[in-house]
């Protein structure tokens, strides 16, 4: 019997979600919750470019949460509606349907989210006798669980960094993305969302004490860090303009520190035009994550992924399909607040090409 599935969230990663459930040979989309106007009424394979599938979008997500079903792929902005989405999650929970998620990246680690949002979101699952899951592609695979699995190759770690290198070039992000939380076109004095130091802690730092956690590493603190870097000439950006000195490139960092070192380390170098900030790192081609070990042996891994000729639409796939394959593990793990480390190996079960 196939594992049935709600689906929420049509943006840049739910999109590719919503095509992996349906594709997905386990799965059966029972339902769908969108935002707009525009989608809702429509059927769900009409929008993701498939085949009708007698599904058809809602805004009510009380509506969704209805319908008999085993899993709630929750893929919903959080932007502004934090304590909103923390209370879906719980009536999600609550009605049974266990959950995947890459909304919510302190769920990453679930014992660094704050505590009392993580004892409310246990007493739900517990209620609901299910499972919730956070994961994603950073914070999630390639932050989480990549590190941790190469360090099995290691005879003496001195220190760990995963770097995220990308060109957000126009028209691959939302404008909500580009300049209300990455801050591009703002003074370069501002402090963007994406850079406060409380929410790089909420969103990575979870990431890196839970890497620290797997090495039975303790750390004294994770601190945090950001550059900014200007441009040089005013250009058109995502129906929007960056003018000349404000924000066009970031760079910022999450430390996991032990003994005055840097023993874990997650570094985010974004540009919105190739040639910006020659002398901070780059990916060797298109998009990458990076994960460099040092250490005995030293270990440096790149990873690049695209989509088609787009490399961005490749990473926003990785985050979804990190969630969608995962759903058979979490409906069969223990009821409660789940990390990558307490499921089996999430695999691509299925999903090979012509596999009946």
């Amino acid at each position: 019997m196939k594992t049935r599935v709600i689906h929420y969230g049509t943006g840049f990663s739910g999109m590719h979600a919503l095509r992996g459930i349906i594709s997905h040979p386990d799965l059966e989309l029972v339902g769908l919750v969108v935002h707009s106007d525009e989608k809702a009424g429509r059927d769900a394979g009409e929008l993701c470019g498939l085949a009708p599938t007698g599904v058809i979008a809602t805004q009510d997500i009380n509506e969704a949460i209805a319908l008999e079903a085993d899993a709630f792929n929750y893929m919903a902005t959080t932007h502004g509606r934090q304590k909103v989405g923390i209370g879906e999650l719980c009536a999600i929970l609550e009605s049974g349907k266990n959950v995947t998620t890459t909304s919510f990246g302190a769920l990453i680690h679930p014992p660094t989210a704050r505590p009392d949002v993580l004892a409310r979101l246990e007493e739900a699952a517990k209620s609901g006798g299910v499972t919730l899951f956070g994961t994603g592609i950073d914070p999630g695979f390639f932050s989480d669980y990549i590190p941790v699995a190469l360090s099995g190759c290691a005879q003496r770690i001195d220190s760990i960094r995963i770097y995220e290198l990308a060109i957000y070039e126009s028209g691959h992000q939302s404008d909500e993305v580009a300049f209300d939380i990455f801050g591009f076109g703002q003074p370069l004095d501002s402090i963007p969302p994406i850079v406060d130091p409380n929410g790089l802690k909420g969103n990575w730092g979870g990431v890196v004490s839970s890497i620290a956690e797997q090495l039975g590493l303790t750390l004294d603190s994770i601190e945090t860090g950001f550059q900014m870097w200007p441009a040089e000439e005013a250009f058109d950006y995502q129906g929007r303009r960056i003018e000349k000195g404000t924000i066009a490139a970031m760079r910022f960092e999450i430390l996991g520190m032990a003994g005055g070192v840097a023993r874990v380390a997650i570094e985010h170098i974004t540009r919105t035009l190739d040639h910006q900030a020659p002398e901070w790192p780059r990916a060797l081609q298109g998009d990458a994550y990076r994960v460099v070990i040092d250490g005995s042996p030293s270990i440096e891994c790149e990873f690049q992924f695209r989509e088609g000729g787009d490399h961005l639409a490749g990473g926003f796939n990785i985050t979804a399909m990190r969630a969608v394959n995962a759903i058979p593990a979490v409906v069969a793990a223990a009821p409660g607040v789940a990390s990558t480390f307490d499921l089996p190996l999430i695999s691509g079960r299925g999903r090979v090409a012509g596999q009946a």
